[in-house]
């Protein structure tokens, strides 16, 4: 299966004005679109859309590619919090769960024509344990911060966004997960109406809270740290259609602490039977191969499995995808997880 030089351009065309359907025929010639979609089509019906188990070269040799999906860009946080020794009696606790989230906040998939910012500035708190902040996501200088740390319990920020998306990327421990009151996470913003989630739910798949009508919305998702050693971690990216319901991907991937491991990249559409499947090859950061991955999707989520060389049976992903706003059905954003089987973490979106 082969990626042509028009999917630059072609994400390119998604960001500006928010749509592809912005992109007229001037802007990605007509015929290519129609043999770059009976491409996809023909994908869909082979085994793992044609992916093979080559390495390839970094980011799929699509650096452009890559930079035009304007995936937000992450840094690492170190924080006092971790080596406090509250965090570390939480840690220590008998039956103390870690769990590892992603908090992301803006225009999702980000939005270009976005006139008006959005301050997102206030507090994330949990009702018991402690939380560590791993990475921060897209923080600039001039608008955001996080407040120096004095609680495990709660942190203070300021953030504003327009067209793209702000975040965290979290260690939450829980020192008492068996009790009978449920561990809750909280944004309060320092104007507006709290949003709580309890942890149970974002461990079933990203939850989400729409704060407007122009795309701005806070998404959660988190996943429980194995007992055992193994393999897991987050993936988003981003999704355009090329026609007929048929389209491409591109995404990034990390482990559970949001350290970027490898890219992924893929197809998406209806087979002739009607069936809604996706097909993408997952490579780590110096191009090695490291797994196809398949599945299905609808109705905004989406789940599938992930093979490497030799085991069928690597692992699961799942997740969410959402539309863009302005464009409905024409691109947008996905969020999800993944985890090897040995890890015994059920994914179910």
């Amino acid at each position: 299966m082969r990626f042509d030089s028009r999917l630059p351009s072609l994400f390119l065309c998604a960001s500006l004005a928010g749509s592809l359907g912005a992109c007229s025929a001037s802007d990605a010639d007509d015929d290519a679109s129609s043999a770059d979609a009976d491409e996809i089509a023909a994908a869909l019906e082979l085994d793992n859309g044609g992916f093979t188990m080559d390495d390839e070269a970094p980011q799929f040799g699509d650096e452009d590619g890559f930079a035009a999906a304007e995936l937000e860009d992450e840094t690492d946080f170190d924080d006092p919090m971790d080596r406090d020794p509250a965090v570390d009696a939480d840690r220590s606790a008998p039956d103390a769960a870690i769990y590892h989230a992603a908090v992301l906040w803006g225009q999702m998939p980000a939005d270009l024509d976005a006139e008006v910012a959005f301050d997102w500035s206030g507090t994330l708190s949990i009702n018991r344990g402690a939380m560590i902040i791993r990475r921060v996501v897209a923080f600039e200088d001039e608008t955001d911060a996080v407040d120096p740390r004095t609680d495990r319990r709660t942190i203070h920020f300021t953030s504003v966004t327009r067209p793209h998306a702000d975040g965290f990327r979290l260690t939450i421990v829980d020192p008492q997960p068996e009790s009978a009151d449920p561990l809750v996470l909280t944004y309060t913003p320092d104007t507006g109406t709290p949003y709580s989630v309890e942890m149970t739910a974002l461990l079933d798949g990203p939850q989400s809270d729409e704060v407007d009508e122009l795309g701005n919305r806070l998404v959660a998702v988190a996943m429980r740290e194995p007992v055992d050693v193994c393999e897991t971690g987050f993936l988003r990216g981003r999704w355009h259609r090329v026609r007929d319901g048929r389209g491409r991907f591109l995404g990034e991937v990390t482990n559970a602490d949001g350290d970027p491991v490898g890219h992924l990249r893929g197809v998406y559409g209806q087979r002739r039977a009607g069936e809604k499947v996706f097909f993408g090859k997952f490579i780590d950061r110096t191009g090695r191969f490291r797994g196809l991955l398949g599945g299905n999707y609808g109705d905004g989520h989406f789940r599938g499995r992930w093979l490497d060389r030799g085991d069928p049976e690597r692992g699961v992903l799942a997740g969410e995808y959402r539309e863009n706003e302005a464009a409905r059905g024409i691109g947008g954003h996905f969020l999800g997880r993944w985890a090897e089987k040995s890890c015994d973490i059920e994914l179910e979106r």
